[in-house]
């Protein structure tokens, strides 16, 4: 694969070159990385696989037997170079949505194609010091997104179009400034998303195999029938690597006057809460406070891995208060480095959305042989059938819960295979 890929790259090598005189971009030495998933099945109520989410103050699903959409992801990273020691690289990421429907699905209609990043870093610019190894970025491009895997949940994310300079040296420890924005170049006087200006300090040893990491983002929101808003939100996460064979990872995070919108359990992205020509000074803001933990472990010697995590959050809105708290566990086990099965257990609740009511809930059992190229909890390409059980109370499935296809049923059972991979 990277050879035919190498070949492919050279005519835009080639080209680049003639642009840029004496910098030349170089096929060696290119990046492919991309991500992707499908899956097909049905339900115990007929029709498609669905995905399991209580709704209300808590979006959290525990993905294994519970994703039902195809996705996939692919970046490519052109480097450039000189003589000097300077160096650039060139990033764009594309997302590729089908709906799987039919054998022709155009483009625009059930097939959406997305950006997802496009920026350039360049690096090698100053001398020994501070910022001997410093990069420094222009454009649209992932920025410090941090997940909880088995739940795939960015809890957080301070992606964006901006500019930024990283890897600055303090000691051991490594800092980071960055501005970003929403909205990309967009001149509408009626939309304008937040601004935001980053600092970043990570790197920092706190003991054996320890790491601390913490970033704090003012946010400026420009909004146009009224003044500035003013928020901020902040991360502190340590992270304990080698530990059982794995890493144990416990984040804090927080937000002041934030837009409402971030508050549920999904991906906390300081981008959130655009403000449109229909904003006005007194819409809902929050304060939220979040905990957060991961554990994953590989046992050796046992033929055991896998994850636990665990999430609770407390909102406090102009309008009412939220919280929400979710626990999902999942071991697999190697009979061979090829041949596996995971199980994934997981319990979901928090607030109902409409600050009344029960609380909606959901439990999920999903069990799953897996056929893999290699062994470990890791392992990707990987070939899977599952069966997912799922059982919620009245006042998840009054949200909704998997699109209401079970009309006045509190649990249901899925079947399906799925290929996920990532490179």
């Amino acid at each position: 694969m990277k050879k035919s890929f190498k070949a492919s790259l050279l005519p835009v090598a080639v080209a680049a070159a003639s642009l840029m005189g004496a910098v030349a971009a170089h096929a060696d030495g290119a990046e492919w990385h991309g991500y992707f998933r499908t899956q097909v099945g049905t339900t115990s109520a007929g029709g498609n696989l669905q995905c399991f989410s209580p709704g209300g103050a808590n979006s959290s699903k525990f993905r294994l037997g519970n994703e039902c959409d195809d996705y996939a992801e692919a970046s490519l990273g052109l480097p450039f170079g000189d003589a000097n020691g300077v160096w650039g690289k060139y990033h764009v990421t594309f997302a590729y949505k089908p709906t799987a429907g039919g054998d022709y699905e155009a483009v625009g209609s059930s097939t959406e194609m997305a950006n997802r990043e496009n920026y350039f870093e360049a690096g090698g610019f100053f001398d020994k010091g501070a910022l001997e190894d410093a990069k420094l970025w222009v454009g649209k491009r992932f920025y410090n997104r941090t997940d909880i895997h088995i739940n795939d949940y960015y809890y957080w994310e301070n992606s964006g179009p901006g500019a930024g300079i990283e890897e600055i040296k303090i000691g051991s420890a490594k800092a980071a400034v960055a501005y970003l924005q929403g909205g990309g170049n967009d001149k509408s006087a009626t939309t304008e998303q937040a601004k935001r200006l980053s600092l970043r300090a990570y790197d920092i040893t706190t003991n054996e195999n320890g790491k601390l990491e913490g970033e704090y983002v003012s946010i400026r929101q420009a909004a146009p029938n009224g003044p500035n808003r003013d928020g901020s939100m902040y991360m502190l996460q340590h992270v304990q690597s080698g530990f059982l064979g794995g890493f144990n990872k416990i984040a804090l995070v927080g937000g002041t006057n934030v837009p409402d919108q971030t508050w549920a359990m999904g991906i906390v992205p300081t981008w959130a809460g655009g403000v449109t020509g229909t904003a006005t000074p007194t819409d809902p803001r929050a304060n939220l406070l979040r905990l957060h933990e991961s554990f994953a472990f590989d046992l050796k010697g046992t033929n055991w891995s896998g994850m636990l995590s665990a999430s609770l959050g407390k909102i406090n809105g102009d309008t009412a208060n939220y919280d929400f708290w979710n626990v999902g566990v999942r071991p697999q086990y190697n009979f061979s480095a090829n041949k596996s099965i995971a199980i994934e257990l997981s319990h979901t609740e928090g607030s109902n959305a409409t600050a009344g009511g029960d609380r909606p809930m959901l439990n999920k059992l999903t069990i799953a042989p897996q056929l893999t190229l290699s062994g470990g909890f890791w392992a990707r390409p990987v070939l899977r059938a599952f069966v997912t059980y799922a059982q919620w109370n009245d006042a998840a499935r009054a949200n909704g819960i998997a699109n209401g296809v079970f009309g006045t049923s509190n649990n249901a059972t899925q079947v399906g295979f799925q290929a996920e991979a990532w490179w």
